[in-house]
């Protein structure tokens, strides 16, 4: 393994109380590539604040040092080794694939750091549960989305994703019955979670925070002029998950050429990681542009004078509406898109089901400067008090709760 150690953090100020925090991801949470590994970086960041934090990932991951020298990066598996088997005979589809390698390495690190708390990324690693159990003071399982539903919904939107909701929904319930706490990205997602329990245990609202945020609130950003090339329209996604393609597909083929009836020069950079086939095809399409596995959004968000993000499914608190809100960016969705964020309609977020209606509303927006910056400001506002660094080190720190199990 390839950390570094963490120091101790007696002594130092707000952290006189010291909790222990490893947190277990698939993927590694730093340096954060994704949406999931900006939540996990970000809730690692939140609990150093408490005490020494431990990042493991059961891929591999170069990195060796992450910017909080009380955050450890370490990973389960090391690039080019020899394949071992996989903990557990059958896996369901909702699982990631452990090897009984990265099991081993992970129960000797949890012996060697002693954590007061083992933070579980979601029912994808649900394998890890039942061997972490009697090693953990406090075992937390953090739900980026409540997956049955997610699943539900995904199967709606193209048959050849048909993994059962009832499997994941059977999953979720014995993970449930193995932790002491339940983290979830939003009220919404605790309400559907509370009707799939039947177990009395503490479910943590612990939203997604803000991406790199740093600790002081952001001023806002000014808008990029309108002179040439107005507007420039962003969508940030994985572009490899289904809702997202098919958001892409809809916001190419249908709302942009409705917003160049109006606005001739309107463009749409369709921006993320390993974009399918069916999504490289949309740029050639007349106003579009890919940006295939960009480095840094901060400069699309940066030349951007709105986003419309057209999902028809999803889970958890969207980290791109998040993001382009505390850039300054006017964001008009679907209700679904913005859901468990909370936002106010018409004043802070443009909400509708309609493809036809969002781009309605887009050359509104667009036609009216004064209503634009409004609602840039209101957002702007909006995003970084309720997700900016230090609602979540408050919902953390919260969700961390007592040391010492719970059950």
């Amino acid at each position: 393994m390839n950390g570094t150690g963490a120091q101790s953090a007696v002594g130092q100020p707000g952290r006189a109380t010291q909790k222990r925090t490893l947190v277990v991801s698939h993927d590694p949470g730093f340096p954060p590539a994704s949406g999931a590994d900006l939540r996990n970086y970000r809730n690692a960041e939140a609990a150093a604040r408490f005490g020494p934090v431990c990042l493991v990932s059961v891929k591999p991951n170069k990195a060796r040092n992450a910017p909080d020298p009380l955050i450890r990066v370490e990973a389960l598996s090391i690039e080019g080794e020899p394949r071992t088997a996989s903990i557990g005979w059958w896996r369901s589809r909702a699982e990631n694939r452990i090897p009984r390698s990265a099991l081993t390495r992970l129960e000797a690190l949890v012996r060697e750091f002693r954590p007061d708390t083992i933070i579980v990324e979601g029912v994808g690693l649900f394998k890890l549960l039942r061997p972490l159990r009697p090693l953990a003071q406090q075992l937390i399982l953090d739900m980026h989305n409540v997956e049955s539903d997610l699943a539900g919904q995904i199967r709606r939107l193209s048959a050849k994703r048909s993994a059962a909701a009832f499997s994941v929904r059977l999953l979720e319930r014995k993970a449930l019955s193995l932790v002491d706490r339940v983290w979830v990205c939003s009220n919404l997602d605790r309400q559907k979670l509370m009707s799939l329990s039947r177990h009395k245990i503490p479910i943590d609202v612990v939203p997604n925070g803000v991406p790199q945020a740093g600790d002081g609130l952001a001023s806002l950003p000014a808008e990029p002029s309108t002179d040439n090339g107005f507007p420039v329209i962003v969508f940030i996604g994985h572009l490899a998950y289904p809702p997202n393609i098919d958001a892409a597909q809809r916001l190419a083929s249908v709302i942009l050429p409705r917003i160049r009836n109006a606005l001739p020069d309107a463009r749409l950079v369709l921006a993320g990681r390993t974009p399918r086939p069916e999504v490289q095809a949309l740029a050639s399409m007349p106003g579009v542009e890919l940006i295939e596995d960009p480095a840094d959004v901060a400069p699309l968000l940066s030349s951007a004078h709105l986003t419309i993000v057209p999902l028809t499914a999803g889970g958890g608190t969207r980290i791109k509406i998040l993001e382009a809100m505390a850039a300054g960016v006017p964001v008009i969705a679907t209700p679904i898109a913005a859901e468990g964020l909370d936002l106010v309609e018409n004043d802070e977020v443009l909400l509708s089901q309609s493809d036809e209606r969002l781009a309605e509303m887009a050359i509104g927006l667009c036609l009216d400067p004064e209503g634009r910056a409004r609602q840039r400001l209101r957002a702007h506002q909006a995003v970084w008090a309720r997700f900016g660094p230090q609602a979540i080190r408050d919902a953390v720190r919260d969700g961390l709760g007592p040391n010492g199990a719970t059950r």
